[in-house]
Parts: structure tokens; sequence; C-alpha cells
């Protein structure tokens, strides 16, 4: 015990001393934090530039790795700032995954929903701001020689060529250095019937019951694993839930997020098998119940019904070099269908949410407008719930808008 508090208090001494010389650049907190219940904040986020790397496609087949296809990855800006402003962290931006030839494989607008902000210190003692964004969107397969069911899920010819995404990006800057210099790391999945191509919305069907597809990057120091740590309680005093209000029908306003609500929340376990697959599988997903407790009244609780029982995750694998970003830190997809009951209207939502869990990483610490800095614990799970673009109302197996947003860690 204290061997680890010599060890955090040494890297928080570093974020403080090096952030003196960095001032100017990092740690910016976002600015969402310390306001009044059901108050619209606004969000302060800085620019993110494209970026290129390489890039994995995992196949899985039975919640076992199928086949791994390897990718360049380019992210670039569509719309980084619209006229109006940036609609509360809301970016749009291009994917295109080109095979080992170069020729162009995948490509997609995706929807980057902002979720939250913190600060690492890596190996060198170098302190980090990181942001992470949950992203969804559809991704065409562009080449007429890419094969079913791999690397092109049997959904893309019935659906226009498209394949529904979701998952996350997380930007990691170094505050000591300048140019601002720039790490990423990412995960997008599209999971198998019973998740994506769930029945009652667009896009039902069964087409893959057995199969779900991930990207991933970087490739380097990836590798595949549908059995990761797992999610679950004790939980911290570090998590949040937060409004977005979605512009109305009519109306060309951008959309406004309210400050965060802080919570409690417990993340129990029931149960671990193969959602895609026979009994016999690998044990890839976790299904928990959520429930969590607002300070400003409102509430999350899982019913099991009438879409997903409760929260489920997948394990997609570890990035296994501790000297760069994201270190040696696990990645798991996640879902869940939940009651929402909002503490500032009353209202009641059955919601869907897609997201991300990482777990491990470099040592990580609170980022606030005026607080002081304290150790986070390494376990991040973040979710936005599914609603039609641009106004609202629940829906599953296509990109979507998110206006309710998770932040938890354990």
């Amino acid at each position: 015990m204290l061997r680890v508090s010599r060890y955090v208090l040494a890297s928080l001494l570093g974020v403080f001393v090096l952030g003196r010389v960095a001032a100017a650049q990092c740690p910016l907190p976002d600015q969402l934090d310390g306001g009044p219940c059901c108050t619209v904040a606004t969000p302060k986020l800085p620019n993110f530039p494209k970026f290129t790397h390489d890039a994995l496609e995992i196949c899985w087949r039975d919640c076992a790795v199928s086949q791994v296809i390897n990718y360049r990855a380019v992210w670039s800006n569509v719309n980084i700032q619209q006229p109006s402003g940036p609609p509360c962290g809301e970016r749009m931006v291009r994917l295109d995954l080109y095979d080992t030839a170069g020729i162009l494989q995948w490509t997609g607008n995706l929807r980057q929903q902002y979720s939250r902000t913190w600060a690492e210190t890596d190996p060198g003692g170098f302190p980090l701001q990181v942001w992470r964004f949950l992203v969804n969107g559809d991704m065409q397969p562009v080449s007429a020689t890419a094969l079913i069911p791999c690397p092109v899920p049997a959904c893309a010819p019935a659906h226009n060529n498209r394949v529904r995404f979701t998952g996350y990006v997380d930007y990691a800057r170094n505050c000591a250095v300048l140019p601002a210099f720039y790490q990423q790391a990412w995960m997008l999945t599209h999971a198998c019937d019973f998740i994506d191509h769930h029945a009652g919305f667009p896009r039902a069907g069964a087409f893959h019951p057995d199969r779900s597809y991930s990207f991933v990057g970087p490739a380097a120091g990836f590798v595949p694993a549908p059995i990761t740590p797992l999610e679950g309680t004790p939980g911290s005093g570090f998590e949040a839930m937060r409004r977005r209000n979605l512009t109305p029908l009519g109306t060309v306003a951008p959309a406004t997020c309210d400050f965060e609500e802080r919570i409690n929340f417990n993340l129990l376990p029931q149960q671990q098998l193969c959602l895609c697959g026979p009994a016999a599988a690998p044990a890839q997903f976790l299904i928990a119940n959520l429930s969590i407790f607002g300070s400003c009244g409102s509430s999350v609780t899982s019913p099991g019904f009438p879409y997903l029982p409760g929260f489920i995750s997948m394990g997609i694998g570890t990035w296994t070099i501790a000297a760069t970003f994201p270190g040696v830190e696990r990645v798991r997809w996640n879902a869940g269908g939940y009651d929402w009951t909002d503490g500032c209207t009353g209202a009641l939502r059955q919601e869907v949410y897609y997201g991300a869990t990482t777990i491990g990483g470099f040592p990580a610490f609170q980022i606030t407008s005026g607080g002081p800095v304290a150790p986070l614990p390494l376990t991040f799970i973040d979710q936005g719930d599914s609603q039609r673009a641009p106004y609202g109302g629940t829906v599953m197996n296509i990109p979507f808008i998110s206006d309710h947003i998770l932040n938890l860690n354990h």
C-alpha cells in the first residue's frame, strides 16, 4: 500500500512540475463540471488533427478470432465546427482503411460525441491529457473483391453496402512539448445479429448470428483476445452522467449540454457467456446489472427488457507495449438496455446505449475546473444512448445521435 501511495504521489508531482512548463497547452478542463443541476454548460475542447497509423480488422466467429486483416487507417476531419459553434462536443470525421497494397477497402463518415477528459503520466514521466469520444456511423466496403463473411459482413448487401459500427477514440496530447503532439487509440465493432440487427428496428434480420467484426488501432502491439478482464463494482467518486438537449424539430440552433451530474453506481456481473455462438464457445461477453443514482435526481436501471438484458460487454483484446500510448491496456466493446429517469424533468425513457471500456493503461488523474488533482481507477466505462438523428427517439441498428452520456470508473 505504501509503495502504491509513493508511486501515485510521484506521478502527481510529475504532472504538476511539467504542467507548469506547459501551462498554456494542457491540462485544459472541459468546463462541464461543478455547475448547478439542470443548467446549460459551454464545453471547452481543442481541435484535433487528422492522423494515420496501422490498424486491424478482427473477424470473430463463435466468439473466437476467425481472421485478422491488416490496414492503414486514415482519420480525417469532415466537420470540426459548425458556423454556430460546436454542437456540445459533437464532430463528424471520416475513416478510410487501406490494405497493405494501398487500395481502399473501407470508408465511412462517423459521428464523434465527446464523452470526457482526464490526465495521464506516461512511463517517461511526461504528462498527457486524454479526450475520449464515443463513435458511431456506417462503414462501407468499397473493394469489389472483398469477401463475405470476412472481411465483409453478410448484412452489407442488404443495406446498400452499409455496416453500422460503434466504439470510441481517445486523443492523448503530450502537455510538455510544442508543437502539439498527439497519440490515439480506438476501437469500432459491429456485433452479431442479437445486438446489431435487433428485431423491431431498421436493418433487423438474420445475417451473421455467429459473427462480429472489430476495427482496432494502433495495430502495434495489439493482441486480439475474446477473454479479457471484466467490468464490475466497486465504483469510485469520479463518475458522472450528462444530458444533451437536442434541437427541437423545425429549429436550426445547435444542441446544448448540461453540467455533469455526479453519481454513485453499482455494476453487478450476472453471467459470462458467448452471445454469438454455441454454449461451448469462449465466454467473450459479460451481462451485468447496472444501477446509477445521480446527485440531481436522475437514475439509470437495467430492467432486462425490452431491448438488451442490461449492461453487455464484449472482449476485444489488449495493447501490450508499455512505453507508448495507451500502454498495457485492455479494451472491451459495450452496449446496454436501461431505463433512464430524468432528474430535471421527471421523464422516464427506455433506451439503448453503446460505448467502450478500457482497463489499465498509464496512471490516470482527474481534471476539474478548480478542484484538486486526484488519481482515477483504471477501468473507464463510457456509453451514449442511441437516439434517431437529429431529433430523438430510441433506435437500434443504424447511425444515431446521443443525448445521454455515462462516464463510470472502478
